[in-house]
């Protein structure tokens, strides 16, 4: 069984003003080993840990790797 726990420090600015707020946003994401990018549109809830790996959880149940994330509402993250 892994430890899931809250991570907050280290987050893209836009990550932050979002965690929380309650407004839909939309994150772009790529998966290793492709070059196509796939959006999710959903609040924001929470920066989660298990293991080495951070996940976004969103409403709804929806967890997406932060490390997957290129753009955060049509704001590109530093690479």
């Amino acid at each position: 069984m892994s430890l899931t726990v809250p991570v907050r420090h280290g987050l893209p600015p836009e990550l932050q003003l979002l965690l929380h707020g309650g407004h839909r946003c939309l994150l772009v994401y790529r998966t290793p080993g492709t070059s196509a990018e796939f959006a999710v549109r959903g609040i924001l809830l929470d920066v989660l840990r298990r293991g080495q790996v951070d996940y976004l959880q969103l409403a709804g149940g929806c967890e997406l790797r932060l490390d997957w994330l290129v753009a955060v509402n049509g704001h590109r993250l530093a690479a």
